[in-house]
């Protein structure tokens, strides 16, 4: 999990927050949340999951959050889990995440190296998502990838995908 308390991560972990805030609509699931950090952002109903995914069980939400999270798993288990997601989504509701791209790779690694960033922390990224990895993910789930941007120079992106069946 993240360590926001090293001034670089907080400040990377706010700058995903300002990108995804628009988002953040009704009943928001944060899934890999870490402590909440994202929970002022939010109007309606707040529930974080990290590793136990109990607390999402029997509910539906209207946005779903999982800002640097999807990289830190394997892919099969991504589209599982995203499969998962689409039976708790509400109609008209959303998926947002952020990864970072392949372009970001040596410099998340210089600098967790130098220690600015939590080495651990980047040493557990399993994948780096192209723009094409998002969308076969999105399909894969039943969803519709409705925006996709990139950010922090080329090195970071997001995705807001739409429950539009």
């Amino acid at each position: 999990m993240i360590n926001s308390k090293r001034p670089l991560e907080g400040f990377l972990q706010r700058y995903r927050f300002s990108k995804a805030k628009s988002y953040l609509t009704g009943d928001v699931l944060d899934f890999g949340g870490n402590d909440g950090e994202l929970r002022p952002y939010v109007k309606g109903t707040y529930t974080l999951v990290n590793y136990d995914h109990s607390p999402m069980e029997g509910k539906t939400f209207d946005t779903i959050v999982l800002l640097a999270v999807i990289e830190h798993i394997e892919v099969d288990e991504v589209h599982k889990l995203f499969r998962k997601f689409k039976t708790t989504l509400r109609p008209g509701g959303k998926i947002v995440l952020t990864t970072p791209t392949k372009l970001a790779k040596p410099i998340i690694d210089f600098l967790s190296f130098v220690g600015l960033i939590d080495k651990h922390n980047i040493d557990e990224h399993k994948h780096y998502w192209s723009r094409g990895d998002i969308q076969r993910l999105s399909d894969d789930a039943g969803l519709k990838l409705l925006s996709h941007k990139y950010f922090q120079g080329g090195c970071n992106q997001i995705a807001v995908m739409g429950n539009v069946s």
